[in-house]
């Protein structure tokens, strides 16, 4: 029975010791204020901080699709920009049959494997590369067409049509005289 006695004694002190409050906190210590710091005159030319600047020459756009660059894709492009019959047909397809002259916009006439005229002037597109007429001289259309080198600079190419002499062609009339001129 004492040993009961003690077990009891003993849990009845560390409940009371347990179920003590707890002591409060110190106080805060006061702190001096700090010292004032000089103000450190900052160098005009000298600067710790570097900035980064992006630079995109040479590099791909991340958010354009890689498709857009493949060469099917440029010549459908070249397509796109010109839907005439000219643009359709290759500058070997066609013929030039007839250039007026003498005005400050000359015409010429150029004709397809099939006979099949067509008008153009200076500025006119034509060919499946995507061709402008330069030039339009007494007996020939001067076409400059762009093509891409492997490296994507573009590099002018000049075609010219010229008339055919023909050797069966009748003398040319002069309508002031009535005569024929050859």
């Amino acid at each position: 029975m004492r040993r009961h006695l003690l077990h009891f004694l003993f849990a009845a002190a560390a409940t009371a010791v347990a179920c003590s409050d707890p002591p409060p906190p110190p106080p805060p210590a006061v702190r001096p204020p700090p010292p004032k710091a000089e103000t450190a005159t900052p160098d005009a030319g000298l600067s710790t901080e570097v900035r980064y600047i992006y630079n995109p020459v040479g590099k791909r756009d991340p958010f354009r699709t890689p498709l857009e660059d493949t060469p099917a894709s440029r010549d459908q492009a070249a397509q796109k920009l010109c839907s005439d019959p000219l643009c359709q047909l290759d500058l070997d397809q066609l013929t030039l049959v007839a250039v007026v002259t003498g005005d400050a916009d000359p015409v010429a006439m150029v004709e397809d494997s099939s006979h099949i005229g067509f008008i153009v002037r200076r500025g006119t597109r034509i060919g499946k590369q995507g061709g402008k007429v330069t030039q339009v001289s007494r007996d020939c259309v001067e076409i400059t067409e762009f093509f891409q080198t492997p490296d994507g600079k573009s590099n002018p190419n000049k075609v010219s049509l010229c008339v055919k002499n023909d050797a069966t062609r009748s003398a040319t009339l002069d309508l002031l005289n009535n005569r024929n001129v050859e």
